[in-house]
């Protein structure tokens, strides 16, 4: 249970951290993403975000958790990423 409360905290985590980032001037790096976000920046993290919770649900039928925990990894990466970015933008740096 903790694993899949740890990663819907993560989602939430970036959905907060890459608005921050956005609206200070970065780009969002995830191609799949960037197509999303068209539709509006938050509209298309959260659809990004529903199309991840529908593969993670199906990890978790399928009793996939390694799966769930490999995510957090990365997820847990990608927050500290956009974290760097939203001090760096903030410092004035522009380069990624």
């Amino acid at each position: 249970m903790m694993t899949q409360l740890t990663f819907v905290l993560l989602q939430l985590a970036d959905i907060v951290t890459t608005m921050i980032a956005l609206g200070a001037g970065g780009v969002e790096q995830n191609p799949m993403v960037a197509r999303f976000l068209v539709i509006g920046t938050l509209q298309g993290l959260i659809l990004s975000k529903v199309v991840l919770l529908a593969a993670a649900a199906a990890a978790i039928r399928f009793h996939r958790f390694r799966a769930i925990r490999m995510a957090n990894v990365v997820f847990g990466a990608i927050v500290l990423w956009n974290i760097s970015v939203i001090i760096r933008l903030a410092l004035g740096s522009h380069s990624p």
